[in-house]
């Protein structure tokens, strides 16, 4: 064979390869795309709420909240108490706070308590105490936000309180909080609707929030109820008390 027929042999292999890889190329770009059939739940306008944090990390930075409000974000969660004379009336528990509660806070204050005392909040050699009182009632209270162990100091407050009225922070129709100051819940609320309604003592099998069954305990002036509540598609389908 000659030199040149060499040569174009070559040059038509090359050319049927380079044609090979356009006609494949063209034909990837014109198959359909394959698209994750699962679909994707979109966040609600509540859960993209992001509620303001402090960072309080000691007596002296949570007195910064002194003379002014905080209201409830784990409702039924923590105990509260008498506060007389300077002192936490461990002997005299009033119950447990209800979620949206308005606080107006006086002090904090550094607790030795009781050996036995139980409490969400661990006991440690001391605890830090909120000392407040609540709009229509007399008398102050205190309840606590604190473990207080030197380098193991845990503050909750972050995680306890909004720092802003949280009608400010969720636009929600006067029918809900009406519900909610009730500590009531109603067929059409969401499961953030109920959680602010109902509180932070709940159960459930499942994990997709907004799709299942949610047991609520409430403690209302030393009674306890339980609410169920069957959420689809992030509304309460059904509410059934006991």
């Amino acid at each position: 064979m000659k030199k040149w027929q060499v040569f174009a042999a070559i040059t038509l292999v090359v050319l049927l390869v380079a044609a090979w890889r356009i006609l494949s190329y063209e034909r990837e770009r014109n198959q359909p795309v394959a698209t994750n059939q699962t679909a994707r739940r979109e966040l609600t306008d509540d859960q993209m709420v992001v509620p303001k944090k402090m960072f309080i990390d000691s007596i002296k930075s949570a007195k910064e909240l002194d003379g002014k409000s905080v209201w409830m974000k784990t409702g039924y969660t923590l105990p509260y108490y008498a506060y007389r004379t300077g002192r936490v009336v461990f002997a005299h528990e009033e119950g447990r706070l209800p979620p949206a509660q308005e606080l107006q806070v006086k002090d904090f204050v550094q607790v030795t308590t009781p050996p036995d005392w139980v409490s969400s909040i661990p006991r440690g050699p001391h605890n830090a105490f909120v000392v407040f009182t609540e709009p229509g009632r007399t008398g102050e209270f205190a309840a606590p936000v604190a473990t207080i162990d030197g380098a193991n100091s845990a503050w909750q407050c972050d995680d306890i309180f909004f720092y802003q009225d949280p009608k400010t922070l969720y636009h929600w129709p006067a029918d809900v909080w009406q519900a909610v100051a009730q500590h009531t819940a109603k067929q059409g609320m969401s499961e953030v609707q109920t959680t602010m309604a109902l509180g932070n003592l709940q159960q459930s099998g499942s994990k997709n929030p907004g799709d299942r069954t949610v047991s609520y305990t409430t403690m209302d002036q030393g009674q306890t109820h339980r609410y169920d509540v069957t959420f689809a598609g992030d509304k309460a389908t059904s509410v059934s008390s006991q």
